[in-house]
């Protein structure tokens, strides 16, 4: 139970973190975030879906597969979103 309640206030945290980068930045515009802040922002989502499936998915203790799988999953989610962002500023300017 411990461990759900300190993985549930990390989560929370995170997505209070997200929220408060996605309103601030100087460079940012109504439709556009910086690559930085973007970056920060996907960095924290990773770990919150990664301590959501490690956690509340029960795939801790699964076989190394599976948990591979899933993080290349996130790095390739990672990676897309970061990539379009980039392409969006570059197009911008």
């Amino acid at each position: 139970m411990r461990t759900a309640i300190l993985v549930w206030l990390i989560a929370t945290s995170t997505t209070i973190l997200s929220l408060v980068l996605a309103l601030v930045g100087e460079e940012r515009t109504a439709t556009m975030l910086g690559l930085v802040p973007a970056t920060i922002i996907m960095a924290v989502g990773s770990l919150k879906a990664w301590l959501i499936l490690r956690y509340y998915l029960g795939l801790g203790p699964s076989a190394g597969g599976w948990r591979g799988l899933f993080v290349a999953f996130l790095i390739v989610i990672f990676a897309g979103v970061l990539a379009a962002q980039g392409a969006v500023i570059v197009s911008s300017h």
